[in-house]
């Protein structure tokens, strides 16, 4: 290492005094100072090097040996090495569009299916539900690998559905007028004020809670990867489902007052009139969206479309909504159509539970505790909360589920022996009130955490809270599945107790 050194700083002086050494000097010099016969190779080398550097303006890792010319492809081979990628992309696209179809059509029967078996055995619990925990289960038996493989196929569905999510929950919104007629004036504004304050305290009590059991069983809490937000709507939406809106009214013109052809209009331009307003709340600057949500445009567009297509069609405003959602009673509305499609959409939570399933098994302890006294804390605080205001028992008793979704609601309003179209309408108005002002009131909380979010939010707003949230946090979704359907789970079995029912009937009355 002596010599060596000894020749680099000689080789730096020749730079500066003397002439310049070639590459064979220095071997001579190497072989001839001392150097071990082991080591010549190694000296040699290393000398090279140095009169590299000593000869050379640039670098030598800058210094490379002349490119080799390479042979030009036949003119066929060009064409058609440029062709592929172009061809390439055209098939992929036209797989995922494939996929998509196809995972959407595949849930739809999958639902279908369930939904058939549930009522054969006479089980009430939702169908939608079991088999969002059953695709959780099949996923883990079947393996990582398998496991992979499918999530793969339904990618494409389930980015779409998560795209437009909020769609499939606006249709009860939508009609919310008719649930509330003949409530009086004085009782409806003592029903939205324990709406709001009981909104706003299951929110944060969620929250709060999640974060302090968390702490207490000290769990580690892993960031959680922000999900990739879904691709921007384009001006071919509006235009394409503008032109929709407004053939099918042409067409209720056209057939006049009461027409056969006006009734079935109400289908296309009642899906028009909802696509339009969420295409229109997306379009909502987002300094704005904290007080007019995309689920709440949507509602209100398409109810302002109801209206419409219902004055051309010379009926009232009552009769347009009914058939925007004929709940099975005339021809299919843009409301039946998109609700039917919801079964498929909570089977598809699945997915992302699944997907999540580490993250779910380390935070058990948090989503569990949370949900079951997030489901007590909101039984209890609704029926202090009636009490306090003297509302009457009916309408107290109706109250009672306004955090669980509508599905499982009804039946624990009809165990409490409550009105149940009271217990719908409250349902959804927590919804629209959690849809519209949680997310921001959650931020302003200085809860920022994903977890918190997603259980508080779903557990206060049911599933249109979920879908307000994961519109713009996708993340949260499966956080939200679990939370929305243990809530509901909750609280049924809460009820069931007859302490515990027994309890909130006394304190009603």
């Amino acid at each position: 290492m002596q010599v060596a050194a000894q020749h680099g700083s000689g080789l730096r002086l020749h730079r500066a005094t003397g002439p310049r050494r070639t590459p064979l000097m220095h071997t001579i010099a190497v072989y001839t100072s001392g150097v071990p016969e082991s080591q010549p190779r190694k000296a040699e080398g290393r000398s090279w090097i140095n009169a590299r550097h000593a000869s050379s303006p640039l670098p030598l890792s800058s210094v490379s040996p002349p490119a080799r010319r390479p042979l030009a492809a036949p003119p066929c081979a060009s064409s058609a090495s440029s062709s592929s990628p172009q061809e390439g992309g055209v098939g992929q696209e036209v797989g995922e569009y494939v996929k998509l179809v196809v995972g959407l059509g595949t849930l739809y029967a999958l639902d279908m299916a369930i939904k058939k078996v549930f009522t054969a055995a006479h089980i009430t619990f939702p169908s939608a539900l079991g088999g969002m925990f059953g695709i959780v289960a099949v996923l883990m038996a079947v393996g990582e690998s398998s496991a992979s493989r499918v999530l793969s196929f339904y990618t494409p569905a389930l980015n779409w559905i998560a795209k437009w999510l909020p769609l499939f929950y606006v249709a009860s919104l939508v009609t919310l007028p008719l649930a509330l007629k003949g409530i009086a004036g004085s009782e409806l504004l003592k029903i939205l004020l324990i709406l709001s304050a009981g909104m706003a305290g299951t929110l944060l009590f969620t929250a709060q809670i999640t974060v302090f059991i968390r702490a207490v069983v000290r769990t580690e809490n892993k960031e959680i990867t922000k999900a990739k937000p879904a691709s921007p709507f384009l001006p071919s939406h509006f235009v394409a489902w503008g032109a929709v809106g407004a053939a099918a009214l042409a067409a209720t013109a056209v057939g006049g007052p009461g027409s056969e052809l006006g009734a079935r209009m109400a289908l296309p331009f009642g899906l028009a009139a909802t696509v339009g307003g969420y295409l229109l709340g997306n379009a909502v600057p987002k300094t704005l969206q904290g007080l007019l949500h995309p689920v709440v445009v949507t509602a209100l567009v398409a109810n302002a479309g109801a209206a419409l297509h219902g004055s051309v069609f010379g009926v009232s405003y009552d009769t347009a909504l009914k058939l925007y959602h004929t709940k099975g009673t005339g021809l299919m509305g843009a409301g039946d159509f998109l609700m039917a499609f919801l079964g498929c959409v909570i089977v598809s939570f699945g997915f992302r539970i699944y997907q999540q399933r580490e993250t779910l098994r380390r935070h058990a302890p948090e989503i569990l505790g949370a949900t079951l006294l997030s489901s007590l804390f909101s039984f209890f605080s609704t029926a202090f909360a009636a009490k306090a205001l003297v509302l009457s028992t009916d309408l107290a008793r109706a109250l009672i589920p306004r955090s669980v979704t509508v599905a499982l609601a009804l039946p624990i309003a009809g165990q409490l022996d409550a009105p149940l179209p009271i217990t719908a309408a409250a349902v959804l108005l927590q919804g629209l009130l959690g849809a519209n002002f949680g997310p921001n009131l959650l931020t302003l909380a200085g809860f920022k955490d994903t977890i918190a979010r997603g259980l508080a939010a779903a557990a206060t707003a049911g599933g249109l809270g979920t879908a307000s949230l994961t519109s713009k946090e996708p993340e949260a979704l499966p956080f939200c599945a679990l939370s929305y359907s243990l809530v509901g789970i909750l609280s049924t079995v809460l009820v069931a107790m007859p302490p515990v029912r027994q309890a909130l009937l006394g304190i009603v009355g």
